[in-house]
């Protein structure tokens, strides 16, 4: 497989780190120290964005945006998230909403790709994860309307968010009993309970609470009971995204702790010149590299049509464990230094544990991989 990246796409990544250095990076420092991007520093970045010719990078051309490949998107949020404060560009739908129909089409999917609303994905429940099979909410029908009753945590964006992409059972049979809804914010019933403090930066999830909260069948995405393979699409692309994340704050955090190392002196030599020093660096690049080429693999793999979940499996699963080694490395490379908030290091660090769950455990991924490679042996 040819894993060379298009002139073209390199190209993009040139304009990509530009306007990162010149609009993203001057609100490091105060990232750093607060925590977050302000909405009004977002939605003014997302204006210059759009400017740059940089918004709905990913969306296919007949909905309005420019039809860039999976590799093509891993390539912009690896030189994106090189910076601490997790901007993306805007105007991209969660992959779900592809599919819906064409009345949800103009009320959701064209809307969130022009920026007039947003959206946010809600899977995760206090009892239930990657476990599908697992989901509590409820959705049940009258005979009129869904009625809908259960709880969902840890749903990014969901303060902001206009709409939620709700997955709830439908039937007593797992994982074949999942469906999918549309439900605007303000819907009687469903209500944004609490926002939910985290170790990490720039990521506040909320708990969503529905409580007898009607929709009508129009609200449905896909058939009853579809809601299973949905999901499992829209995870295994987002898998890919995060396993891209990874190869951004490593190599960031890399180069500051090479930087560091070259000018950092003790006992009158640069500690670059230690032996202890370099080993860490020197496994840090090897790991960056091999993570690297696995996920070009998955994202190679998902534009030539293989849409196979094992790849993005090993690709999330190794590049979040290489981020946190390597990030935990320069870390104790600068280190009393390294700790403070005024690092980027440490906001990286800090990040980077949140993707070793999000999305999938570690462990959960093993579990699938080792499904996928021992076949049904390893099946209950």
């Amino acid at each position: 497989m040819d894993l060379t990246v298009p002139a073209e796409l390199a190209d993009l990544v040139k304009v990509v780190r530009g306007f990162r250095e010149r609009e993203v990076d001057p609100h490091e420092a105060d990232f750093l120290r607060s925590g977050t991007l302000s909405r009004e520093v977002r939605d003014t970045l997302d204006e210059k964005a759009r400017q740059a010719g940089l918004w709905a990078l990913d969306v296919p051309e007949v909905y309005g945006g420019q039809g860039l490949t999976v590799l093509g998107m891993c390539l912009v949020a690896e030189e994106m998230f090189k910076s601490p404060t997790m901007y993306l560009f805007g105007g991209s739908p969660e992959p779900v909403l592809y599919e819906a129909s064409p009345e949800q089409i103009e009320r959701y999917l064209l809307p969130v790709v022009s920026g007039e609303r947003r959206g946010c994905y809600a899977f995760t429940e206090p009892d239930a994860g990657s476990d599908v099979a697992g989901i509590r909410t409820r959705a049940e029908w009258s005979g009129e309307a869904w009625v809908i009753n259960g709880a969902k945590t840890f749903i990014s964006r969901a303060s902001e968010a206009d709409f939620v992409i709700l997955y709830a059972a439908t039937a007593q049979n797992g994982k074949r009993g999942t469906t999918c809804f549309l439900v605007d914010k303000g819907t009687p019933g469903f209500e944004v309970s609490r926002s939910i403090p985290t170790m990490g930066d720039g990521w506040e999830p909320c708990e969503l609470t529905f409580d007898n909260c009607e929709v009508p069948d129009s609200a449905r995405l896909g058939a009853v009971g579809a809601g299973w393979q949905l999901g499992g699409d829209q995870l295994t692309h987002g898998r890919i995204k995060i396993a891209a994340y990874q190869l951004g704050i490593a190599r960031r955090s890399l180069d500051l702790a090479i930087a560091w190392a070259q000018t950092r002196t003790t006992w009158g030599k640069p500690i670059a010149s230690r032996q202890a020093i370099q080993w860490m660096i020197a496994d840090s690049e090897v790991e960056l590299e091999a993570a690297r080429l696995l996920v070009y693999r998955a994202a190679t793999m998902a534009d030539q049509g293989d849409h196979s979940p094992t790849p993005a499996f090993m690709a999330k699963l190794y590049a979040t464990e290489m981020a946190q080694r390597v990030t935990d490395r320069c870390l104790q490379i600068h280190g009393g230094l390294g700790y403070t908030r005024e690092a980027a290091v440490q906001s990286l660090f800090r990040q980077v544990r949140l993707w070793r769950i999000g999305h999938g455990t570690s462990e959960i991924l093993r579990w699938m991989i080792a499904r996928d490679v021992l076949g049904p042996a390893a099946r209950d």
